[in-house]
């Protein structure tokens, strides 16, 4: 008996069907895209926490807010400023998976 389920290759790949190479890509990007979203703010929440944890040592003064509003500020203030630039990398990232998933999903 042969299994009912199609192998990829190239001959799936002729068939517009998805290769398993295609969905490799599509992580990727995926991936490199949220790295690149996402860094920036992780980077500037270390920075600020950092500094404000150093503050706290110097000053011997044990109050949470006193490093969770910087770091709000600070995430906000970056997203003020990065927010169209993280928008286009979304949008160049949706709209290069839609191109490479199009021939599989349409006529």
């Amino acid at each position: 008996m042969e299994s009912h389920r199609r192998k990829p290759g190239p001959k799936l790949r002729d068939g517009h069907l998805m290769s398993t190479d295609m969905v490799i890509s599509i992580l990727a990007n995926s991936i490199i895209a949220s790295m690149e979203i996402a860094g920036p703010f992780l980077i500037i929440g270390l920075v600020v926490g950092l500094i404000m944890s150093l503050f706290q040592t110097l000053t011997q003064l044990q109050e949470p807010s006193l490093v969770f509003v910087p770091k709000v500020a600070a995430v906000v203030g970056l997203a003020a400023l990065i927010g169209p630039w993280s928008l286009d990398v979304m949008v160049g990232f949706v709209t290069e998976t839609f191109n490479l998933i199009g021939p599989v999903a349409g006529p």
